[in-house]
């Protein structure tokens, strides 16, 4: 079991939902380092950070150079083996981290576990998502969970991710072929499917162990209200899983001619 996971919260002017992101990774009961990284905030983020004082990495640029820029930062100042990337407007419960760690085996390339949605007027769970992917809490091989895998989307909201696949993932921004793109959507499928070409396993813990957050100012919920940018996330989300399928093609030749 890895002795340390970083998490890395990446923000921007939500300084009001900050906390509970913070407290959340906090609270955890296997040790954690925790980033935030707010990059170009207007608000109030820096007092927020500043409340902490060492508890946390306070990583500040005043420009915003985009989501992607966000994200690798905060994987680059992190000293873990593996990282957790943690949306600003969620929340983990207190034993994700320690679940996940359990099945970070030599061939797992990552882990997730299932999640709730929750809508923010009322406190109330809407759905859960992923627990239906894999039968049971433990470590598979990813073909089991390949199909759902791809067609879908595992946030990186609800998985631990090995550091370095993050920054291939994080590092590479748009795909050479990439046509269309949408505020942050590539990375965030490429990295669960990088880590399926590299590495033969996964880890699925089987409660919803990472909370969501539903409310107006979420890109996710904002572009499905829209047809346009919901097609716009699609074709995004459509790009990448074109290009998974191109590499594990490649990698079969290669396989073959070995």
């Amino acid at each position: 079991m890895p002795e340390q996971i970083s998490i890395v919260i990446p923000t921007f002017n939500r300084a009001e939902m900050l906390p509970k992101a913070i407290d959340s990774a906090l609270a955890q009961t296997h040790p954690c380092e925790v980033i935030v990284v707010d990059h170009g905030s207007t608000d109030n983020t820096p007092e927020v950070a500043a409340g902490y004082g060492g508890r946390i990495t306070y990583v500040r640029r005043e420009r915003d150079f985009g989501p992607h820029f966000c994200w690798l930062e905060g994987v680059l100042h992190a000293t873990g083996d593996y990282v957790h990337l943690q949306y600003d407007d969620d929340w983990i419960h207190p034993t994700f981290i320690e679940k996940c760690a359990g099945l970070l085996k030599g061939d797992v390339g990552f882990a997730f576990t299932g999640a709730e949605v929750v809508d923010d007027a009322t406190g109330n769970q809407m759905m859960t998502q992923f627990l239906d992917w894999l039968p049971d809490t433990g470590i598979f091989e990813n073909r089991l969970a390949e199909e759902k895998i791809v067609g879908s989307l595992i946030s990186p909201g609800a998985a631990v991710f090995r550091r370095q696949i993050l920054i291939d993932a994080l590092y590479q921004g748009r795909l050479p072929l990439q046509g269309h793109e949408y505020h942050g959507v590539g990375p965030d499928i490429f990295a669960s499917l990088l880590s399926m070409l590299r590495y033969p396993k996964v880890g699925f813990v089987k409660e919803p162990l990472a909370s969501f957050r539903a409310h107006d100012g979420s890109i996710t919920i904002d572009a499905f209200k829209d047809q346009q940018k919901k097609a716009n996330i699609a074709a995004a989300y459509n790009e990448v899983r074109h290009y998974y399928v191109e590499l594990k093609a490649m990698q079969a030749v290669r396989e073959a001619r070995a």
